[in-house]
């Protein structure tokens, strides 16, 4: 809560990415806020795994490592010397569930999905375009979604990019 303009458009961004993270990390100082007191639930999207990480143990004598309190797991760090950083990076591995490199398989944001299935839906969308009503404006249209799509993924590819990539590939001749 804040009455200044700057500090409530930073709470809005803040909540407004919360509702797009794939984990929320809820950092608090142990030594001014040991109970998480200003953890509010409410605020928290449904389903979406939290790790508490109570920091500045250094200032408290709290014992370094992880614990599971109210169902939730807890990892007490001292950010400023490294203490229990480790814990917390074997902590977040094995929640997003990465077991070392292994042929087939990848790991996936939530929005990388999201933009692999809108992707999938332009090409679809631009096939049905061209079968049906061999419309080539909109089979142009739906490609460019779909590489937009995409470009949420790999980083930005203009359409420049691709008519270059597509005729660097053409010998033109006599």
């Amino acid at each position: 809560e804040s009455a200044d303009r700057v500090e409530l458009e930073g709470i809005r961004r803040a909540r407004q990415e919360i509702e797009t993270a794939d984990h929320i990390l809820w950092i608090f100082d142990d030594e001014s806020d040991p109970e998480h007191s200003r953890l509010d639930p409410s605020v928290l999207p449904e389903g979406v795994p939290l790790t508490l990480v109570r920091n500045k143990i250094d200032r408290t004598g709290t014992a370094p490592g992880m614990r599971f309190i109210d169902g939730r797991t807890e990892i007490a760090i001292a950010a400023k010397y490294g203490t229990g950083i480790d814990t917390l990076k074997q902590h977040l591995i094995a929640t997003l569930g990465f077991q070392g490199p292994q042929e087939g398989e990848f790991i996936a944001r939530r929005r990388h999905i999201n933009a692999l299935e809108q992707a999938r839906e332009y090409l679809l969308t631009a096939d049905r375009s061209l079968q049906k009503a061999s419309a080539g404006e909109l089979l142009a249209e739906d490609l460019r979604q779909a590489q937009y799509a995409l470009g949420q993924i790999t980083g930005e590819f203009t359409s420049e990019d691709l008519l270059g990539e597509i005729f660097s590939s053409f010998c033109i001749g006599k």
